[in-house]
């Protein structure tokens, strides 16, 4: 901040643009809207923000660095993610999210994120709030619960229609006692309203293992809905929710045959492609694959997995490395996995970062204590835009 000059009024304002853009790093930006009217003005421009983010790339692409957002405890940070660092720097703290007109603490339980906006489902709340952190533009959202409420729990995922790149939220309740969806239901940003989604199926959403944005549209993994023989493999496969033409697409291959006791994980790299963290049950075995090509109706798989290590060979435990469920990302160019779980030691239970690299190398980052056993912490990537909520 101390580069910054001390009077813009005589500099022509693309001029001013391009200083500012070059000198104030994007977590920064809030303290600059602070500092003056002039400085207010001028980072709110789209032509300032085009530039701004440009320049993030630019850097973040020089120091081999990106960020994430992380949920821990029920709250939301910023994490920026360096792995060409020392372990215990590899992954720092850059902020705490705030939304501007909450009078009050906000708990999040929930965080979904597509195309630079971040979808948060309130704790203990019937209340959404969709947000561009680099805009700070938070939109509230209701959302009517019925009697079924009591019998399960809501879901949500965030896309996008392609042709006009309006937002839309999909919601369904699932019903715990039947592992099974009860309603669908969608939001549309332009009518700021919700209507009833017809949808007719053969398969159930795996609701324990969340869902995954990319291009728009989401991803979860799906079950036949009955089986004859449930213990039998190759009875999951993947789903896409289509925002453009508001439906679910067909059954999607996973490269690998998965029996109910494996686990399975989700995640995008780049917003280009889908990764999938598959670890066997019997073996530990922890594999991840890479999609080589994808559409909202259909995928291809290389025909080699990204990573594969025997966690127990590597560790020396039948324990405690059980991946199920777990957020993750990997870094392409370092053939390194870096997942998300609840990590033990003698001074008790924190929430862990392991870095499982292809020579089969494992390092470990404490992010902090695990205040809530039942709540692992939950990771995704984050491209800041200058997405508009209107």
């Amino acid at each position: 901040m101390s580069n910054l000059p001390k009077d813009f009024s005589d500099l022509p304002r693309d001029l001013a643009e391009e200083v500012l853009s070059k000198v104030v790093p994007v977590t920064s930006l809030r303290r600059v809207r602070s500092t003056c009217k002039t400085w207010n003005t001028l980072s709110k421009r789209r032509s300032f923000a085009k530039k701004h983010l440009a320049q993030a790339r630019v850097t973040a692409a020089k120091k081999k660095e990106f960020m994430m957002v992380m949920m821990m405890d029920f709250r939301v940070y910023l994490m920026r993610v360096n792995l060409h660092n020392k372990v215990e720097l590899c992954i720092k703290r850059q902020g705490t999210l705030i939304f501007p007109d909450a009078s009050d603490q906000i708990y999040v339980r929930q965080v979904f994120h597509c195309d630079g906006l971040l979808l948060c489902i309130l704790k203990d709340s019937p209340r959404l709030v969709v947000f561009n952190p680099y805009c700070g533009q938070p939109r509230w959202i209701e959302y009517t619960c019925n009697d079924d409420h009591r019998l399960g729990s809501y879901s949500f995922s965030l896309g996008y229609n392609s042709n006009t790149k309006s937002h839309k939220i999909l919601k369904f309740i699932i019903i715990l006692s039947f592992h099974d969806v009860a309603e669908f239901k969608i939001y549309d940003f332009n009518s700021d309203s919700w209507r009833d989604l017809d949808v007719t199926r053969d398969w159930a959403i795996n609701w324990y293992r969340r869902g995954v944005s990319l291009k728009g549209n989401t991803y979860w993994f799906a079950e036949e809905t009955y089986s004859e023989n449930p213990s039998q493999g190759d009875q999951s496969f993947l789903i896409s929710f289509d925002f453009t033409r508001e439906t679910f697409g067909p059954r999607l291959p996973l490269p690998f045959e998965w029996y109910p006791a494996d686990g399975l994980s989700l995640s995008s790299v780049r917003d280009e492609q889908l990764a999938v963290l598959f670890q066997r049950e019997d073996t530990l075995q922890m594999e991840i694959w890479v999609t080589t090509k994808i559409e909202p109706n259909k995928l291809s798989w290389g025909s080699k997995f990204f990573l594969s290590v025997d966690m127990r060979v590597l560790t020396g435990k039948d324990f405690m490395f059980w991946f199920s469920g777990a957020s993750f990302f990997i870094d392409e160019e370092k053939k390194i996995a870096v997942v998300f779980n609840e990590g033990k030691d003698m001074m008790g239970r924190h929430n862990t970062a392991f870095i499982i690299g292809e020579d089969g190398s494992l390092k470990e980052v404490n992010l902090g204590e695990s205040r809530n056993r039942n709540l692992q912490p939950l990771v995704c990537s984050y491209v800041p835009s200058s997405m508009q909520l209107e």
